[in-house]
């Protein structure tokens, strides 16, 4: 006889097992919110580059960065226009996120990257940067 009054401890298994399937079912929600987390964090934030190497453009002359900018500016308009016209149709902005936000993420990160790079070598920046658009 064991102490809980039973031959073979079924009391106590009988109280143990439902904690760990409660672990067990808690477990499978892991990789859910680490998924969710990430996710979040894919968007990035105020001068956080995630999509994009920093030291990129670092070896490009002044030539070399304005036609990076203008080649990259014309891009995320045409990426601006797609994300527009999927998101008119039926699940169009699912379809939006999943073909063209990352890409257009993407590109403003490496804007971001361009313009500061741009500002450190002293370049002259094209009229349609922020920076200028701001002081004047």
């Amino acid at each position: 006889m064991h102490e809980d009054g039973t031959e073979d401890g079924t009391i106590r298994a009988a109280l143990i097992a439902p904690a760990q399937s409660r672990g067990a079912r808690a477990s499978r929600f892991v990789p859910v919110l680490l998924g969710l987390v990430l996710a979040g964090c894919s968007t990035g934030g105020e001068g956080m580059l995630l999509l994009v190497d920093s030291g990129k453009y670092q070896y490009h002359t002044c030539g070399q960065i304005a036609d990076a900018a203008k080649a990259i500016s014309g891009r995320r308009e045409e990426l601006a226009t797609l994300i527009a016209r999927a998101e008119q149709g039926t699940g169009g902005a699912i379809v939006g996120a999943i073909a063209y936000r990352t890409e257009y993420t993407t590109t403003g990160q490496e804007l971001q990257v361009i313009e500061t790079t741009a500002r450190a070598k002293n370049c002259n920046n094209p009229a349609s940067w922020r920076s200028n658009s701001a002081v004047q």
